[in-house]
């Protein structure tokens, strides 16, 4: 449902104001690399959660996400481009990250 309503969102902004399709790969890229930067911080640095390598892990993908934003900014408008970047992020999160969880879930049963 969430992924319907991030869709849709993100649907109506397009048609509203298109990005280039560079931009949209861009903002799809981000939210793989969030996804990216999420796994080494749940696999790697859950022992030490206050640690460099894990507060590096968390800025990565909001840096990179605020740059893209601000290099759609065209004439002082940043409200439609980043809001549709950020939907377009959103729905790379979403396609991506079930497929991490089938991995996790099928590793949970053990081998039989």
């Amino acid at each position: 449902m969430i992924f319907a309503v991030i869709a849709i969102v993100t649907g109506v902004l397009y048609w509203m104001e298109p990005l280039k399709p560079d931009a949209i790969l861009m903002f799809l890229g981000t939210g793989i690399i969030f996804l990216i930067c999420r796994y080494c911080k749940i696999h790697f640095t859950s022992k030490n959660p206050t640690g460099l390598l894990y507060r590096l892990l968390t800025w990565i993908p909001i840096a990179l996400l605020l740059a893209l934003i601000f290099m759609q900014m065209k004439d002082g408008e940043i409200l439609i481009p980043g809001a549709q970047g950020i939907g377009f992020m959103a729905l790379a999160i979403c396609l991506f990250s079930p497929l991490s969880l089938l991995n996790k879930n099928d590793l949970s049963n053990g081998p039989k």
